[in-house]
């Protein structure tokens, strides 16, 4: 059973779930004429993991840890230009807070403006 933390952040209880949960996406994208963006799955615990893995299209790399997998996952969205889900507002708000990134391509977020500025006031 995959539990979704975020739309593009899996945590899966067991190995042989990723391809089966991965086919699933694509075929709900596929639907609405989208593309699959950048994936972080993390098998088992996300504090201790069996395995991290981040996928691209039909590429999966497997990552040391999961924080490693959350960095390698950030940067594919931006080497490959992508965009982030638009039901999560996490990217952007690690794209601010930990890399201090500002592009020209960054979505307005009143939530992800909220938590920032709440975090500057204290």
């Amino acid at each position: 059973m995959c539990v979704c933390v975020l739309s593009d952040c899996w945590l899966l209880q067991r190995p042989s779930e990723m391809q089966q949960e991965l086919t699933r996406r694509k075929e709900k994208l596929f639907k609405y004429g989208l593309h699959m963006q950048p994936i972080m799955v993390v098998i088992g615990d996300l504090t201790a993991p069996l395995a991290a893995y981040v996928v691209v299209d039909d590429a999966t790399w497997k990552i040391s840890t999961s924080l490693k997998a959350v960095d390698v996952c950030f940067k594919a969205f931006h080497v490959l230009h992508a965009s982030y889900p638009a039901e999560s507002h996490a990217w952007l708000l690690l794209q601010k807070l930990v890399y201090a990134m500002h592009t020209k391509w960054d979505t307005k977020s009143s939530a992800v403006s909220g938590v920032l500025s709440d975090l500057h006031d204290n």
